[in-house]
């Protein structure tokens, strides 16, 4: 039995030592993405009520509204910029009221992280992810048009290829001036459109290539007259 278990330990041996060698890579999904999406804003005055009243708290116009640029990182993190306009009407409900003509204008900086990388590549035409950031909005009819805001939300998005997709997503945006929470400058965002990627770079030289790093230099070989 002993001299079974030293056979079986070489050739295990062995076998580990025939195999080649092969380097783990970060898996990155992308390098940039870019996206258009329509935009509707629910800015009725209520905190949680008529979240899905469409009809009366619904802002969205026929065309889209929101551009986002994405820079990924690694491991699922990366930054995001947006920016969006929107037209209130009339007849919608704003900060509890009806009859106010206005417009909305935002930018935002959010982080980003996806869940892409827990379960690719099984399911690589899902990619859910959630956001956190920062950003500001213009409000020209509301008492306090200049507000800075804190995001929150999520979104998941639809490949359908490898570099074009389909986004749906959600954001509650809190002011921070001049009250947090019981103020109605808080208003929701949600978003859908199309998202397009582009692949990172490959081929990139590797900073430890040995080919760039020479540690050691030639031995110069002269020869003797009449030697070898």
């Amino acid at each position: 039995m002993k001299n079974l278990l030293i056979i079986l330990s070489v050739i295990a041996a062995h076998y580990a030592y025939a195999q080649p060698y092969k380097t783990i890579k970060v898996y990155r999904p992308y390098k940039w993405m870019f996206g258009i999406h329509w935009a509707v804003v629910e800015d009725d005055g209520s905190k949680f009520e008529n979240i899905f009243d469409t009809g009366n708290s619904w802002n969205v116009a026929p065309y889209p509204t929101n551009i986002t640029v994405d820079r990924y990182f690694i491991y699922g993190w990366s930054m995001e910029f947006g920016a969006r306009y929107t037209e209130y009407l009339d007849s919608k409900r704003i900060n509890d009221t009806t009859g106010i003509n206005s417009i909305n204008f935002s930018f935002d900086i959010n982080g980003k992280y996806s869940f892409y990388n827990a379960y690719a590549p099984r399911a690589r035409w899902i990619d859910p992810y959630l956001t956190f950031g920062v950003g500001y909005t213009y409000r020209d009819a509301i008492v306090e048009p200049h507000v800075p805001t804190v995001n929150l939300g999520g979104g998941i998005n639809f490949w359908i290829i490898n570099s074009l997709g389909i986004r749906l997503s959600s954001q509650a945006k809190f002011a921070v001036y001049p009250t947090i929470w019981e103020t109605h400058e808080n208003y929701l965002q949600h978003t859908v459109g199309i998202v397009y990627r582009t692949a990172w770079e490959k081929g990139h030289k590797n900073s430890n290539n040995k080919k760039q790093h020479k540690w050691t230099k030639k031995q110069i070989r002269y020869k003797k007259k009449g030697g070898h």
